[in-house]
């Protein structure tokens, strides 16, 4: 499940043109919340707090766990935004970027390097 939250986590933020730290901080979560799951350092967040974010980010709880792949339904009387192709493709590169981002706009250097080099070394498996 994890895995597939990323993914739909980095879409809708994405689609939605709004910041991880955003986000997490109008679903009434701590501002790393996404962050965390990103990161790994939450692997199992709780049905609530997904509700929460599924909310926030125009989609239901079952399409951000994959429980269902239909995001017109989950989120069409929202006024879901349409995800761009790119970011459909890459939303872990985003993420990963949005991250970087707020890394430095926090003035934390060698946290926004730490996070490049996995982000490059991860696009490199591939």
């Amino acid at each position: 499940m994890n895995a597939i939250l990323k993914e739909r986590i980095g879409e809708r933020v994405c689609a939605l043109k709004i910041s991880w730290r955003r986000a997490s901080l109008e679903a009434g979560l701590e501002a790393g919340f996404i962050q965390d799951i990103i990161t790994g350092c939450s692997k199992r967040p709780s049905e609530d707090a997904v509700a929460s974010l599924a909310t926030v980010l125009k989609c239901s709880p079952a399409y951000l766990t994959g429980q269902s792949d239909d995001l017109a339904c989950a989120a069409g009387a929202q006024g879901a935004t349409a995800v761009a192709p790119d970011a459909a493709q890459r939303p872990d590169a985003v993420m990963a970027l949005r991250i970087v981002d707020e890394l430095l706009a926090a003035g934390h250097i060698e946290a926004a390097k730490v996070a490049i080099r996995r982000a490059l070394k991860a696009i490199a498996v591939e």
